[in-house]
């Protein structure tokens, strides 16, 4: 019997992306063409325009301290949480530092929204500095976790700039158990919706 084949609509991973500066990670998930950002947060009012700009419907918020997530609001976190608590140019208090402390910010939202998966990213140092805690803290939620180091020489930059990236995947349940499926309602919340996204 003749029959027709449909094409699948592809499923899309849902994103919140933090300490989103003008939008790299996001730009570079959404250049697969599986990935579909739906929210991001960002303090930098400079960063913020940049993101109106090119990511005109997304809403953006200001503070991660704010920033509140329900289960199922999102497929994927992601966030190159602050950096220069433990980058070498810093005075190397590591992740408990002020700014770089903010990973605990990153980390709780992931409790509340319990995506399928988790991007984390910030410089080298972060193996001996951090590493071991965020590890720590995303494998006591359930998520199997893959470090890796990439240099911006990997992708023919003439300098070594090497990024610690921590891939997790929370459960081995497949597509219903990753939450890509659409839910109703629901939705990221939390202290300015950029909707006018004024510079401050």
């Amino acid at each position: 019997a003749r029959g027709r084949v449909h094409p699948v609509e592809p499923v899309m991973i849902r994103v919140l992306d933090l300490f989103s500066g003008i939008g790299g990670i996001s730009l570079g998930l959404e250049s697969t063409g599986g990935f579909e950002t739906i929210a991001f947060c960002e303090q930098d009012a400079f960063c913020r325009l940049v993101l109106e700009k090119h990511w005109p419907e997304v809403p953006t918020f200001t503070d991660v301290r704010e920033l509140r997530c329900s289960p199922g609001d999102a497929d994927m976190i992601v966030g190159g949480f602050p950096c220069q608590d433990i980058s070498v140019a810093g005075k190397g208090a590591g992740i408990d530092g002020e700014r770089s402390g903010l990973w605990r910010e990153m980390f709780r939202l992931v409790r509340e929204c319990r995506p399928k998966w988790v991007l984390a990213e910030n410089v080298g140092a972060l193996r001996t500095r951090g590493a071991d805690r965020v590890l720590a803290d995303l494998e006591a939620e359930g998520y199997a976790c893959w470090p890796l180091v990439v240099g911006a020489w990997a992708v023919g930059a003439p300098h070594k700039r090497e990024r610690v990236w921590i891939i997790a995947r929370r459960g081995d349940g497949g597509l219903a158990d990753a939450g890509c499926e659409r839910r109703a309602g629901g939705g990221v919340s939390g202290d300015v919706a950029c909707a006018s996204r004024t510079a401050e």
